[in-house]
């Protein structure tokens, strides 16, 4: 059996050299016997464990890179499988973080929108909405869908076929290219209740 005495001995060496020298700097600049068996004290220990197992306490080699393995896609249907390329994936994050910064826009504009007291900003506004995709949604005489709509009050329904009819918007919901930014808040017709 043959022990490698050069990894433990080097880094035993190495390491109450280092304990020494924080030795000088922990008493102020003068030596202490005492501070450097504390702080050499650790660094002894792992050489005699080392030097025991035939270990070295030195750093590993570098490890060879790994290399993803090659696939083939199963013969007959066109599939790619494998690594997604890291282009890929940055386009990704970079497509959810443009998405997520689009909405806190539109968001801040639907919010300057809503307390436009100038005729000519609120106009301004709303054009801009147009052009970039953004749809106000006004949803007087609709059917009520609380996936859609957010109930803000209810009024009593003027026939059978008006209970759940929309009577009025009272805020204007917005749209982003489809996308729900923001529910309308609407007022809903209910029944005329049971009558005795």
């Amino acid at each position: 059996m043959t022990n490698r005495l050069g990894g433990p001995l080097v880094g035993g060496l190495v390491g109450l050299a280092a304990a020494a020298l924080g030795a000088v700097f922990l008493t102020g600049g003068g030596f202490d016997a005492r501070v450097l068996a504390i702080a050499a004290g650790a660094v002894l220990v792992t050489a005699v464990v080392a030097f025991v197992a035939g270990k070295s306490i030195a750093a590993p080699a570098a490890a060879p890179a790994l290399q993803a393995p090659a696939f083939a896609p199963a013969p007959g249907t066109g599939a790619a499988s494998g690594a997604i390329p890291v282009g890929q994936l940055q386009d990704a994050a970079r497509a959810a973080q443009n998405t997520a910064d689009r909405t806190v826009l539109v968001e801040t504009c639907i919010w300057m929108r809503d307390r436009a007291t100038s005729p000519a900003l609120a106009q301004h506004l709303d054009g801009a909405f147009a052009k970039v995709g953004v749809t106000p949604v006004d949803a007087t005489g609709q059917r009520f869908d609380p996936a859609v709509h957010e109930a803000g009050s209810t009024v009593a329904a003027r026939g059978p076929a008006d209970e759940g009819i929309i009577a009025r918007t009272e805020q204007i919901g917005y749209t982003d290219r489809g996308r729900i930014v923001r529910h309308p808040i609407v007022t809903v017709y209910r029944g005329q209740g049971v009558r005795a």
